[in-house]
């Protein structure tokens, strides 16, 4: 499937590797950051995993939606880690 000729629905469904990390802020506050590296932009932070994952998710289904909406190629994600 090319991404330039996806529907938007097909495009939401690509399954990106999540990373997550535990950061600690300049203010000494540990937070969870997860992000989808491929996607520019899509890094959010969170007290919470599930915080930091919803916010992730709006920012993902946003940065699709606006690639596919201005014609340009959503991009793939990298290989999963193998074992």
């Amino acid at each position: 499937m090319s991404t330039t000729t996806a529907s938007l629905e097909e495009l939401l469904a690509i399954p990106y590797v999540l990373d997550v990390r535990a950061v600690r802020r300049d203010d000494g506050e540990w937070m969870c950051r997860v992000s989808y590296d491929e996607l520019p932009g899509c890094v959010a932070e969170g007290r919470t995993p599930f915080e930091a994952l919803t916010r992730l998710e709006r920012l993902r289904v946003a940065t699709v939606t606006d690639l596919h909406q201005q014609g340009k190629p959503v991009p793939a994600p990298r290989a999963p880690l193998r074992v």
